[in-house]
């Protein structure tokens, strides 16, 4: 057997949210070959993948912990010790840390890997002080660092003083760009418009649904529910047009993607969290070719404006939101319309791609020997 050479420590269990992960790993693998693992933590509602047994990003070796990785300190610290277990045992050359969660594993190695990448996947500030004392003392040890935004990385490298590592922004988009040429022509949608994700009541601005204003807009919504004691308390004031679809796995929702006419991407700016990286399912949306309207998040609002490819609010209340929708579904079979799709596709062939993003990695890479 071939001497693991790449391991990466994730956040959160792998095959779920965070493509950028997998596909991450699979790039690895492809510039430094050999062997690879991804640790993941135990998270019960998030059962392993039988599937990522035959991914090539790698082994997934899945760590339990007694208390939940996620909703416990005592969880994080638990997995933080049994990875940094596994890695002294593996001493793989090359290691990959997802997100500021899994940074404690350096405390722990009792050997310095050739290269340590650092992928802030998320906010380091919305972990709080801890974390921003802990990147601090833990600068020194990494060799590239990587974000999903630039406003993001300019306001964390200076509150933990990462000032002076190698820096890439790679953007949240992991589909190929192969992918921009699959797509349904602009007269075969159902023009319908589509919101995919969390259903929260204040993260996600779900009560904008619940307004009657609504009435007669054609939106559905597809999700997990969140904020509302009763559930059916929404689901009874959705206002006619507005349906509930239920939850789809991203394999399932990837397949209906395509057949609507705009994708719906917002969520409540309360930090720098919910500010400013784009998230996937802007990214997918654009892939598919099914132009996203998007609040004025500073991603979206740029890479919409520089390709034309969606409708920005003007803000994140209400009526900003019920406009852009009727600006929307008004360009519907226009030629204007059409050429939002056709700019979905240009914007995926020539930089909203996994392969374009990680040649801005790629060039950071030192040899491993």
């Amino acid at each position: 057997m071939k001497r693991i050479r790449i391991a990466g420590v994730s956040d959160v269990s792998v095959g779920y949210g965070s493509p950028q992960i997998l596909a991450f790993m699979r790039s690895m693998r492809e510039v430094y070959g050999g062997e690879a693992v991804l640790f993941e933590p135990d998270q019960p509602e998030r059962p392993p993948r039988p599937a990522l047994a035959r991914d090539p990003a790698g082994r997934v070796e899945r760590v339990t912990t007694a208390y939940h990785p996620h909703h416990d300190r005592a969880g994080r610290i638990e997995y933080v010790i049994k990875v940094a277990h596994r890695l002294n045992a593996l001493r793989p050359q090359v290691l990959v840390i997802f997100c500021t969660y899994s940074l404690p594993v350096l405390l722990k190695l009792r050997y310095r890997p050739d290269v340590v990448v650092y992928y802030s996947i998320e906010s380091i500030a919305a972990y709080g002080s801890f974390d921003i004392e802990l990147n601090r003392r833990l600068a020194g040890a990494i060799d590239l660092l990587i974000f999903p935004e630039e406003h993001r990385a300019m306001r964390d490298v200076a509150r933990c003083s990462l000032t002076g590592i190698p820096l890439a922004i790679l953007y949240n988009c992991a589909t190929d760009a192969a992918d921009a040429d699959d797509v349904s022509h602009p007269r075969r949608r159902n023009n319908r418009i589509l919101y995919a994700g969390t259903i929260d009541r204040i993260r996600t601005l779900a009560e904008h649904f619940l307004d009657k204003r609504l009435g007669g807009v054609p939106i559905d919504l597809y999700g997990h529910l969140s904020g509302w004691k009763d559930p059916g308390v929404f689901l009874a004031g959705l206002p006619g047009g507005v349906r509930y679809r239920g939850f789809l796995e991203a394999s399932a929702l990837a397949r209906v993607r395509g057949q609507y006419a705009y994708s719906i991407v917002m969520w409540d700016p309360t930090g720098e969290n919910q500010l400013y990286a784009a998230p996937n399912k802007f990214f997918e949306s654009v892939a598919s070719g099914v132009p996203p309207i998007a609040a004025p998040h500073p991603q979206c609002r740029m890479l919409i404006t520089r390709y034309g490819c969606g409708i920005v609010m003007d803000d994140w209340s209400f009526q900003a939101f019920y406009d852009a929708l009727r600006r929307a579904l008004a360009l519907v079979g226009t030629p204007e319309y059409d050429a939002m799709v056709e700019n979905c596709r240009r914007a995926v062939a020539q930089e909203l791609n996994w392969e374009r993003q990680f040649e801005k990695v790629r060039r950071h890479l030192p040899e491993v020997s």
